[in-house]
């Protein structure tokens, strides 16, 4: 489905306050593209993610924000549509984080399931329901949740985020004819953090090591300085042509205080 249709459906679910209106006004949300839907890529996700533990950023802070995402299943079972997910994320002050996740469906986008991700000091654990509220078991949602993808790479210096405006000339008409307006958004190149995820283990098999030229994914961790003092190192991509870039949550971060 294309991004525009999408987006008419997050404003029409914002217009029924399903979904929180600063979503749409304040362009709150991540068009992450399309990739090849891999079991073994969702478990990589899963452990960085258990990796940053509690210092996981949220890339607006406490508001609400949403990601579309599209995966291919032509692999897997030779389906040629792939399946747009859009994900609206709620961040809560002890750190967890509700998930809705729809399904885009030719007319509508239909809910289907909701998560809570809580990142811990051990960790990040996720529990999910489906959209009768029947419990989901950790093989299944580890599958199925996109929201690990999406903040790891919001969470990674070296992934290239570019914002979108919303379109005011094409937005006046289609108030005019009493349509939805298309809000702004940010463009996410996933493509060098998913081949990054995709050259963990291949590295070693084919005899490369570190300092190899394939991109790689540089983890988070704690860093102790020669004054005895303790930092934490955000996840970097290596190897990319963004890999100086600071991680879109440090982006934001930055841009508030400054706001202040």
């Amino acid at each position: 489905m294309k991004l525009q249709r999408i987006f008419e459906h997050l404003s029409k679910l914002s217009n029924q306050r399903a979904i929180p209106q600063g979503v749409n006004d304040e362009g709150r949300i991540f068009a992450l593209g399309q990739f090849d839907n891999a079991d073994q890529l969702h478990g990589r996700v899963i452990d960085v993610v258990e990796g940053l533990k509690d210092h996981v950023g949220q890339p607006f802070g406490m508001h609400p924000w949403a990601y579309v995402i599209s995966l291919s299943t032509a692999q897997q079972d030779g389906e040629a549509a792939a399946i747009t997910f859009v994900d609206v994320v709620w961040p809560q002050k002890n750190g967890s984080a509700f998930v809705n996740q729809y399904i885009a469906m030719p007319r509508y986008l239909r809910l289907i399931s909701h998560f809570i991700f809580e990142h811990t000091p051990s960790g990040t654990t996720v529990k999910a329901r489906n959209a009768d509220q029947i419990e989901r078991n950790r093989e299944d949602h580890t599958l199925t949740s996109l929201y690990p993808l999406a903040i790891a790479m919001l969470n990674t210096r070296g992934c290239r985020v570019d914002l979108k405006r919303a379109p005011s000339i094409i937005n006046a008409k289609r108030k005019r004819q009493g349509k939805f307006p298309i809000p702004g958004h940010y463009d996410v190149d996933a493509a060098d953090y998913i081949t990054a995820l995709r050259s963990v283990g291949n590295s070693s098999a084919s005899g490369c090591g570190h300092a190899s030229p394939i991109p790689h994914l540089r983890r988070a961790h704690e860093r102790e300085l020669s004054n005895g003092k303790r930092i934490w190192v955000s996840s970097a991509l290596v190897n990319v042509r963004n890999e100086g870039d600071i991680s879109f949550v440090e982006r934001r971060k930055s841009y508030r205080n400054d706001q202040k």
